[in-house]
């Protein structure tokens, strides 16, 4: 059956279209383009280390861009792939990790929290407690909406932790970060609750 609905509907690579293997994501040529994670580290504002993937000038945006907006949850195993070879390669022995959340209205579109299904998928490879004290306030335009020098202020106040965690180490997650400034934000509110030390996690690291 498989065969017959490939030949009517064949699956298609997420970055060049090219026609593909059915249970595929990517073509290999697209999929050579992928290789982290070997990005060098980059500071943000109150966050010790940062660390993406790879950059989002890759496939990787198109993959990302199916994901959230194409109704493609089953890709969030993918990218638990990729963030498991991050912690392996970078996590430290921290096992505790908060997600970025996501907007109310996002959730309602979607069905789903981006960040927390990828976080989900990795559990299951790894021996890691998501702790899920970020909570999103107010009413905020999407950041990759927004011009860069606008960022800041959408999302300046629009995070609160509702719990203490128990533990001063944490990673914290979103899967796309470009100015930083939704997880400066966050880091910041964490830090007020306590955590003395935290590593950033993502997918991809966009250009500012």
């Amino acid at each position: 059956m498989s065969r017959v609905i490939s030949h009517f509907f064949p699956n298609r690579c997420e970055a060049c279209d090219c026609e593909i293997e059915v249970d595929a994501v990517l073509c290999s040529e697209c999929g050579k383009l992928i290789k982290g994670p070997i990005m060098a580290p980059f500071e943000l504002a109150h966050i010790d280390r940062a660390y993406s993937y790879w950059s989002y000038d890759t496939p990787l945006r198109e993959m990302i861009h199916a994901y959230k907006f194409g109704d493609r949850p089953k890709m969030a195993g993918l990218f638990s792939k990729m963030l498991l070879e991050m912690f392996l390669a970078f996590g430290g022995g921290v096992d505790t990790v908060v997600p970025v959340p996501t907007t109310a209205e996002a959730f309602r579109k979607r069905g789903f929290d981006t960040n927390h299904l990828i976080l989900k998928k990795l559990s299951g490879d790894l021996d890691v407690k998501i702790e899920d004290v970020l909570v999103a306030t107010g009413k905020r335009s999407p950041q990759s909406r927004l011009k860069l020098a606008d960022r800041h202020g959408n999302v300046e106040g629009k995070f609160r932790v509702k719990r203490e965690l128990s533990t001063g180490k944490i990673i914290l997650f979103d899967d796309v970060v470009t100015t930083g400034a939704t997880v400066g934000q966050c880091a910041r509110v964490l830090r007020e609750k306590g955590v003395k030390e935290i590593t950033l996690f993502s997918i991809a690291k966009a250009k500012k």
